[in-house]
């Protein structure tokens, strides 16, 4: 095993967990969590910041009812209720952590 610092100035973890079982609660992949990240890994690259920031699929951060969820790494901010109006202000976040 290597143990390293992160890489990255910031992680982007987006939960795009599916729960088949529960249809009252279906998590945040199920309420559009893959969409958005694929919209941040979007303007990841637009705006130059591949290689500084990385955009990841995640399963459950454990806030299922309140998805979808984004979580900032090592910032440690979280998002919930994550909607596409949301990801400026999110971008805004990554931004003052590079």
């Amino acid at each position: 095993m290597n143990k390293q610092p992160t890489p990255y100035l910031c992680h982007i973890f987006v939960c795009a967990n599916v729960r088949k079982s529960d249809p009252e609660n279906p998590g945040c992949g199920a309420k559009g969590g893959g969409a958005l990240k694929d919209k941040l890994k979007a303007a990841v690259k637009e705006r130059g910041w591949k290689g500084k920031v990385r955009v990841s699929s995640t399963g459950c951060l454990g806030l299922c009812a309140q998805g979808p969820n984004v979580l900032l790494h090592p910032q440690g901010i979280h998002f919930s209720a994550v909607t596409e109006n949301d990801l400026p202000a999110i971008l805004r976040e990554v931004e003052a952590a590079l």
